[in-house]
């Protein structure tokens, strides 16, 4: 009787001690608990996977962190770990984007450029906190330097070229006037203008004979690599040139094949230096690409070797390769991307995983069909 007892003492602690294990991780802490716990973790994708593998209770658990109402100039967030997404909404008004915390600041353009008639302005190229747009006033078209942050304006003169088919850059901080060129590459024209800040014109460069194909097309933003100006045309050969002797060393590597796009459709296809090394980037609609070019064999391969803490951030009007802080963010390509059915949930694509991947939902795809990507945007490359 009294071994049956014992027994039954020892089922029933086992049991209560099953209850208190259960009751620990899921209703031993409070549910407001809990949310504070997981809202400290927003900015670590890694650590909110583990959080919610816990237990089912942990799972539940969602927050769902608002801005505040009147948020704080996007001016120092500039120098942060993680750069600013600039997109132009319409011919007045753009926003300046932060994804890691979620902030959206809606801007005005300047009342300079919200002239009547002025048609809706495209973003060519970024960096040093500036943004290369195009904007017509019926008959002209004329570029400008815009800082989205400051509103600062430099407008250059009225080109005489058209934007269709066209590439931009410029090659130092506008603040340094004496040393910054504008860089147009007009594939209808087969031409390369080129101005120089606080001048008042553009200098045409005719490389019709040297365009040797007809239906040459700049495809992606120009960039400079160890003093050189590389870009992709529309079949996706490599483009170089020298800003200082143009019409001498302008070639064609049409040798240094990239896969086609037939064979690999994509929505961006970029430019970008990292450790040295000049990439192509392609967003694809399955998956994205990564290959290494080589310009002494004339050769491209895939990729093989991890970014590790580094990411790559693309975009239409800046790519380039950043060290990353932030924990759980290198290894990846950020790229203008949001979820369909939330604006403020930003996406990227994983190395690692081969997947489309959302901050903050927990959402994981094959295709980028369950992004949406935006266009006429940039990031602010400081």
């Amino acid at each position: 009787m009294s071994k049956i007892n014992q027994d039954s003492g020892n089922d029933q602690g086992k049991k209560k001690r099953v209850i208190i294990k259960e009751d620990l991780w899921g209703r031993g802490l409070p549910t407001e608990l809990l949310e504070l716990i997981l809202s400290k973790l927003l900015m670590f994708v890694v650590d909110i996977q583990k959080f919610h593998a816990v237990c089912k209770t942990w799972r539940s658990i969602t927050v769902s962190v608002s801005p505040p109402r009147q948020l704080p100039s996007p001016i120092p967030y500039a120098d942060s770990s993680f750069p600013l997404l600039f997109k132009i909404i319409n011919s007045r008004k753009y926003t300046v984007f932060h994804p890691m915390y979620k902030y959206i600041w809606d801007m005005y353009f300047p009342p300079q450029l919200q002239v009547r008639d002025l048609r809706p302005k495209t973003i060519y190229f970024s960096k040093y906190g500036w943004s290369l747009i195009m904007a017509q006033l019926d008959p002209h078209w004329f570029p400008i330097l815009f800082n989205p942050l400051t509103q600062e304006i430099i407008q250059l003169p009225t080109t005489p070229f058209r934007p269709g088919y066209l590439s931009m850059f410029f090659t130092c901080p506008p603040s340094q006037p004496s040393d910054c060129f504008v860089v147009a590459i007009s594939c209808p024209h087969r031409s390369i203008y080129v101005h120089k800040l606080g001048e008042a014109d553009w200098k045409k460069h005719d490389l019709k004979g040297k365009m040797i194909d007809p239906y040459f097309q700049g495809r992606c933003h120009p960039i400079l690599y160890q003093g050189l100006c590389y870009f992709l045309d529309g079949k996706r050969n490599l483009a170089v040139f020298d800003i200082q002797d143009i019409q001498h060393t302008w070639i064609v590597h049409d040798k240094l094949k990239l896969p086609s796009r037939r064979e690999v459709p994509a929505v961006l296809t970029e430019l970008v230096e990292h450790d040295g090394q000049l990439l192509a980037v392609l967003i694809g609609v399955d998956r994205s690409y990564i290959f290494e070019l080589d310009l002494k064999t004339k050769s491209c391969a895939p990729m093989q070797i991890s970014l590790e803490k580094n990411a790559l951030f693309i975009s239409e009007g800046a790519s380039f390769s950043q060290r990353t802080i932030v924990r759980a963010t290198g290894n990846k390509i950020f790229c203008p991307l949001i979820l369909r059915t939330k604006i403020d949930s930003f996406g990227f694509y994983s190395l690692a995983t081969g997947k489309y991947n959302s901050f903050f939902d927990r959402l994981s795809s094959n295709r980028l069909a369950d992004m949406l990507y935006l266009g006429n945007s940039s990031w602010l490359s400081m």
